[in-house]
């Protein structure tokens, strides 16, 4: 049986900060959930928008996985926050990637800033601050979701389930081509859509790959690998 190659996005990181020393960084808990659901996970190092279309090519679905805020302007606004968390770099190569993983009707799994650029992406906007959903420790939880019945997202995730916070962002309008599916019980927040139609797209705003000991998330990575 083929083996289904996942890319999953990089970042840039200067490590340790103000060193000048600059790395291609991303989750080791993304690359382990691909790699666990019997997939093989290559990273993609923030590139120019001319690299799409070979990175595409090279791989059979992608993850864009978490990060920084994305660029307001994308969306028709200015920055309302005070924050220099921001990457237009990265921003204009990950649209090039999702144009061209649509275009190759390859799917996407997006994960937290992904989820978020992606609805962008798709003519989508994004509320530039949230209260209320980050949590201080990494490896717990922070709030239940309800799932919207009969979507993708409820054949893998029970409504009432705990999932984990770590944004400041979340979607606000959500894009033409997409779907609501689980909702964070206490204000309403998306934390999953997915495609109505067209290449499959699931989104999630929380951190599976942080979660790798429930059952839950390890279901998420294997509906990448063997089904999306």
């Amino acid at each position: 049986m083929k083996q289904v190659i996942v890319g999953i996005t990089g970042n840039i990181k200067e490590m340790p900060a103000m060193s000048g020393m600059y790395f291609d960084a991303v989750s080791r808990h993304l690359s382990d959930g691909v790699k666990v659901a019997g997939g093989v996970p290559i990273i993609i190092p923030v590139g120019t928008p001319d690299l799409a279309k070979t990175y595409i090519s090279m791989i059979d679905k992608l993850v864009l996985s978490g990060g920084q805020n994305v660029t307001p302007e994308f969306y028709g606004e200015e920055k309302e926050v005070d924050s220099d968390d921001y990457s237009l770099e990265r921003d204009e190569f990950e649209f090039a990637l999702v144009k061209e993983a649509i275009r190759q009707n390859k799917p996407i799994f997006a994960v937290c800033r992904g989820m978020q650029l992606l609805n962008v992406a798709l003519g989508g906007t994004l509320n530039q601050k949230v209260d209320n959903h980050w949590q201080d420790d990494i490896s717990g939880t922070s709030h239940k979701v309800e799932i919207l019945p009969n979507s993708r997202v409820s054949h893998l995730v029970k409504s009432g389930s705990w999932i984990n916070s770590f944004h400041h962002q979340s979607v606000k309008d959500l894009a033409p081509n997409l779907i609501a599916t689980a909702r964070d019980v206490r204000d309403g927040t998306i934390e999953a859509y997915e495609s109505k139609h067209g290449a499959p797209i699931l989104g999630i705003q929380w951190h599976p790959e942080l979660l790798l000991e429930k059952s839950e998330s390890r279901l998420l990575f294997n509906y990448l690998v063997k089904t999306l």
